[in-house]
This record gives C-alpha cells, sequence and structure tokens, in this order.
C-alpha cells in the first residue's frame, strides 16, 4: 500500500482565502472603472499593466476548510461560478498559496514540487490544445500508438492494456482528425497510466457516452478501494453517480457549504415523491432543490414563457436524408452509411449514439458545413450546402465556435479583446437591419442573458470555457431560426443552467415550431423533453421515430431515469455484440476453389467525402497532416 494510504487527510484545507491578480483602471479621467484580469499564476506568472492601472484582487475563494481522507471519492458540487475550478487548482498545485494552506499527502500543495509525481489534475484544457492552435489549424500530427508510448515508460503493460481496452482507446488514431470525444479518452488515459496518490478531475466526462463514463468511475472506484487513491470529481452531470462518492462537496460564491461523508448526507439526498416517480437519481434531485434554494430566480426561468419570434409556417419535413453516404476523405470508410430518415417541423429530436458513430458529421451535414450530394440533404425545403439562404434560417451550435472565437488555442488570443456586449449588439443591429422585428430581438436578448446568467462585459479572449460556451449560446439563439441543430452544447452548463435552456428551446418548438434536434451524453432531467429520437450505430441508422414508441427500459433503483437507462441498454447491446463479433478466419485453398465463381459487382455510386470546398474548412482541411 502507498504512502498516501497511511495518512490521516490526504488532502488538508485550511482557512483558505484566494483572489485573482486583477488591474484596475484608476485614470481620473475614465468614464467608467475597468477591471480586467491580470492573469498572476502559475501558466502566466507575469502580470503587466498599462499606465493608469494598479494591481487588483478579485477573490475567488472564502475562508474554504476541508479534509479528506485516503481512499475518498468526493463529489464536489456547486453552480457554475461557485469557485469549484479554483479550488481544484489550488489543490493541484497551479497557484501560490500560503503553505499551511493546502497541504496534499502532507506536503504543502504548491512549494512541494515532487507532487506532480503523485497527483494528476485534469482539466478541459487538454483536449483543445493538445493536437491543433485553433480555428481548425493542426499543430501536431500526434499518434496515439507514440503518445502512449512515450507517457508509459516503465508503466506495468497489464495497466496499459487494461485501460486502453477500458477507455476503448483505438492505438491507429490520429489526435488530428478524431472527435472531441475520442481525444478526450486519450487524455483520461495518459493521465491515468502512471499510477498517483491523488486525482483531481475538473468536468472530464462531458465528451464522453454513458458507457464510457460508467467504466471510468468504476475503475476510480478500484483505485480508491484497492491503492488508497484520494480523488474528487468536479461534474455537472449527475447520470449514474448515485452510490459512487464516499464524500460530498458543495461550493457556492467561493464558500464550502459543507464537505462530509456520504452517510451523514441523508438529508440533503432525499429525494421528493416527483422525483421517484420519474426516477431521478438522489445526487441529481439533491442539486437541483440546493441551487434552487440559492438562486431561487430559476423558479420563474423554469417555467413557461412566450417564444418571441414569428412562427414557423411551412409544408413539408424540416429534414429530408435521402441514401446518404459520406466519407471524410476518399478511398476512406463512410462515416455516414445510407441514411434516410425524415423529421416534420417543430419536432424535439434527441440525437443519440457511442462516440464515433456519426452525431456530429451527421449536424455538421445538416448545417451545410460540408459538401453533399445535390439531393441527398433537404433542410427547411432547401439543399444543404447548396442553398446558401438557409444560413439565416437555421443554427448550429458545437464545439468550434467556443475555440475559434477569441483563441488559436494553448492561450494564444486570436482575435480582439471583443465584450459580451460589443458582440450582442452588434449582432443585434444586423439582426434589426436584416428585418427582424427590434422588439422581438430585445425579448430574445432579455430572457436568454437571464437563463444564461451572462455578464456582459466578460471578456472573450480571457474567459473559462463554459463562460465562452453561454456567449455562444446567445448569440446563436438571438436570431429566431427555423431549425436548431445543438451538438453537445449543455456540457459546460450547471444544473439549473442546462434546464432554463431547455425550457427554452421547448418553448421554441411548441410555441414557434422551430425543429431542434439535440445531440448529448447528458440524461438528467431529460425524460419529458424530447418528441422525438434517432439513434446511430456505426453511422448506419438504428432508430428515428417518436419517443413514446420507441423500445424503453423501465428505470431500476439508482438509476437517473427510464431514458438513462434506456440509452445505456443500447451502448450496452452494442458493445457486447461488437466485442462477441468473430474475427473472420482466412480460407483454405480447398475453400477457396469449391466456391463459385464470383459475380461482377453492380456499379455502386462512391460516397461523397468532404472537399476542399467545405466551409470554414474542417475535419477535410486536418485529414492532409493525417499519416
Amino acid at each position: 500500500m502507498s504512502e498516501s494510504t497511511q495518512t490521516a487527510d490526504t488532502i488538508s484545507v485550511k482557512n483558505l482565502w484566494f483572489s485573482y491578480e486583477v488591474a484596475e483602471n484608476i485614470s481620473s479621467t475614465a468614464k467608467t472603472i475597468r477591471t480586467t484580469d491580470g492573469g498572476l499564476s502559475v501558466d502566466n506568472f507575469r502580470a503587466q499593466y498599462h499606465g493608469g492601472q494598479k494591481a487588483g484582487y478579485r477573490l475567488q475563494l472564502k475562508d474554504v476548510s476541508m479534509a479528506l481522507p485516503a481512499g475518498a471519492r468526493c463529489a464536489l458540487l456547486g453552480a457554475n461560478g461557485a469557485g469549484k475550478t479554483t479550488l481544484m487548482s489550488c489543490i493541484g498545485g497551479r497557484h501560490l498559496v500560503d503553505e499551511d494552506a493546502v497541504r496534499v499527502l502532507g506536503q504543502p500543495a504548491f512549494h512541494d514540487t515532487t507532487l506532480a509525481t503523485r497527483v494528476a489534475l485534469l482539466t478541459g484544457n487538454w483536449s483543445q490544445t493538445v493536437a491543433f492552435v485553433g480555428h481548425n489549424v493542426p499543430y501536431a500530427a500526434l499518434e496515439v500508438k507514440s503518445l502512449i508510448a512515450s507517457s508509459s515508460v516503465g508503466v506495468d503493460p497489464a495497466r496499459v492494456a487494461r485501460l486502453v481496452s477500458l477507455l476503448e482507446v483505438d492505438e491507429r488514431w490520429n489526435l488530428t482528425t478524431v472527435s472531441d470525444g475520442q481525444r478526450r479518452r486519450v487524455q483520461i488515459l495518459c493521465k491515468l497510466l502512471r499510477p498517483n496518490d491523488v486525482l483531481l478531475l475538473d468536468e472530464i466526462t462531458t465528451d464522453l457516452d454513458l458507457l464510457a463514463r460508467q467504466d471510468l468511475l468504476h475503475f476510480l472506484r478500484e483505485e480508491s478501494e484497492q491503492r488508497g487513491v484520494c480523488t474528487i470529481y468536479c461534474t455537472h452531470i449527475f447520470d449514474g453517480l448515485d452510490g459512487w462518492p464516499t464524500h460530498v462537496a458543495c461550493v457556492h460564491e467561493g464558500q464550502l457549504m459543507f464537505c462530509q461523508p456520504i452517510e451523514q448526507a441523508t438529508s440533503f439526498l432525499s429525494v421528493d415523491a416527483a422525483g421517484r416517480e420519474r426516477g431521478w437519481g438522489a445526487l441529481f434531485c439533491a442539486v437541483q432543490r440546493l441551487q434552487l434554494e440559492q438562486m431561487p430566480r430559476f423558479h420563474q426561468l423554469l417555467a413557461a414563457s412566450a417564444a418571441a419570434g414569428p412562427r414557423v409556417d411551412a409544408t413539408g419535413p424540416a429534414i429530408a436524408v435521402r441514401d446518404l453516404t459520406w466519407s471524410y476523405k476518399p478511398g476512406g470508410a463512410p462515416t455516414l452509411r445510407n441514411l434516410s430518415f425524415e423529421l416534420q417541423h417543430g419536432v424535439r429530436c434527441l440525437l443519440v449514439g457511442a462516440n464515433g458513430a456519426g452525431k456530429t458529421t451527421l449536424l455538421r451535414l445538416l448545417g451545410g458545413k460540408h459538401m453533399v450530394p445535390y439531393g441527398s440533404c433537404e433542410v427547411l425545403g432547401l439543399q444543404a450546402f447548396h442553398d446558401t439562404q438557409l444560413n439565416t434560417m437555421l443554427a448550429l451550435l458545437s464545439g468550434d465556435w467556443t475555440r475559434q472565437v477569441a483563441c488559436v488555442g494553448n492561450g494564444v488570443p486570436f482575435q480582439a479583446d471583443f465584450s459580451v456586449e460589443y458582440m450582442a449588439n452588434s449582432f443585434c443591429e444586423m439582426l434589426v437591419a436584416n428585418g427582424v422585428p427590434k422588439a422581438v430581438v430585445e425579448a430574445r436578448l432579455a430572457r436568454l442573458t437571464s437563463l444564461l446568467e451572462l455578464d456582459m462585459q466578460w471578456r472573450l479572449h480571457k474567459v473559462s470555457d463554459g463562460q465562452r460556451r453561454r456567449a455562444q449560446l446567445l448569440l446563436k439563439l438571438l436570431r429566431p431560426s427555423q431549425l436548431l441543430l445543438l451538438d453537445e452544447v449543455t456540457t459546460d452548463l450547471d444544473v439549473l443552467s442546462r434546464q432554463a435552456l431547455l425550457q427554452f428551446l421547448r418553448e421554441e418548438s411548441e410555441q414557434r415550431g422551430v425543429t431542434v434536434v439535440y445531440s448529448t451524453h447528458i440524461f438528467d432531467g431529460l425524460d419529458d423533453w424530447p418528441t422525438h429520437c434517432l439513434h446511430l450505430k456505426d453511422g448506419a441508422l438504428v432508430y428515428v421515430g417518436e419517443m413514446n414508441v420507441a423500445p424503453r427500459v423501465p428505470s431500476c433503483s439508482g438509476g437517473s431515469g427510464s431514458l438513462y437507462t434506456t440509452v445505456r441498454s443500447w451502448l450496452d447491446e452494442e458493445r457486447q455484440a461488437r466485442r462477441a463479433a468473430p474475427v473472420a478466419a482466412c480460407p483454405t485453398t480447398a475453400e477457396v476453389l469449391s466456391q463459385p465463381a464470383p459475380q461482377p459487382p453492380k456499379p455502386t455510386p462512391p460516397p461523397s467525402f468532404g472537399s476542399k470546398f467545405d466551409r470554414f474548412g474542417g475535419a477535410a482541411r486536418q485529414s492532409m497532416y493525417a499519416r
């Protein structure tokens, strides 16, 4: 057993006060007092200020005290901006704090550099910086096989093989061409290869499908029970999380509300009758109830409201896909195979499937980001990609926007120092100039700003991923569109913000007839939201139709609703079939000679593929760097 398992408190935080250093405008002629982030941290240790400014401080953590023993699995809860990430960074040694304020394994978290070999901090930045510098420009053509080899020197080969199998990582992947979910799997693999005594996980499972997330949590449980690893898991996703943590902690506005063993939190984890009837998990219900108490204004935001904008008046299907087979490059394996389906106006369609099933590709094709054969993708009665007027009729929300709008990756600014207010006002003026009624634009701006909890003074080149995501949602939803394509856009939102956004989308579909296609791996509280479901498996269509007639599995005790249980059963069946598939054996010479002569195959049109004409570059441009 490692030394950490013999320490009373593996993690000890005592009376921690922490502030970020900022720059304050002190000019007497300034009309407003502007405060900007000075960025004083381990990653950016030099603070430089312009004339007329002085150093100031923005309080983030207020007198935090907590202790976790060896083997603890602590679920760290709190709304966006509560201070969770800052607390994790302090424990992980990223910020300079007093030696006695934060101690890990008995040593000062920041000052003892040997902790770097025993403490692992996993955040969302790695998957966005390791393989490109933003704007779809590849940074390094990294092969996963080489990355694993360099990260596993001296590591037990059995541990490496188990993690590769558990996370279903293909060593032939190239990080410039895989999806966010696959890149996330590689990050987790590389971070877990070397045994650590402390794991700090900050929203690392947002890109993983249900099975990958559950397998990872099972592995972390084994690490804590067998090796005494202390784990802090910060998340807004509570699908299937009941029964996993040994401790629960909650942060609100920089203050630690409580940190206690799970058996002492029985009153906190109680589930009301409505939650039990819907099969919701105890953690999800507890967090929802707690955040409603802390932020009562969400009661109104979660209630039905009038949708601002004209109603969609159209006939025929909103989406019609016919015999679509598509590949990212000539000669490559098709990402989508023989897809044919229709979706009517006003439906809320849940797009589900495992990582790599083709969900993002399908949404990008419907959004006109890649060239498709004429007649294969009809959207709102027009041809996807070919009819450019669709650009003002639909909105595609994906992870690309947040990585492109204000940086080129690795923290290097790409655009000027834009504020959310500047971008929102500029877009509103453009919408009004293009004929959208000003009252409609103002109503949508007010509603979205409130439910997304946006600070209009945020500077997009300095905010976090979650804050940039909120700015994206505001700017993409301001226009009254007829079709919304959403690809994992709620991963950075807390429970109430996610539910408020889903309520907004419900109003759009029910009151305005907007069609919503929503791809997600998060099913907390989602049971009664979708009207339709579209299930992809390895690029092929498994099911499309109304949600109430889809094959469902009743929720079981400890589950998170019948929708979660159903999708998990679908993905589990796919995995079992994939693992049970026999490996084709080479036929003998006698078997070959005994077979009749093969008939010439019927000519079939080759699959369409990404080209240099794809809008905004994309994977087709990245593929030229793949080996």
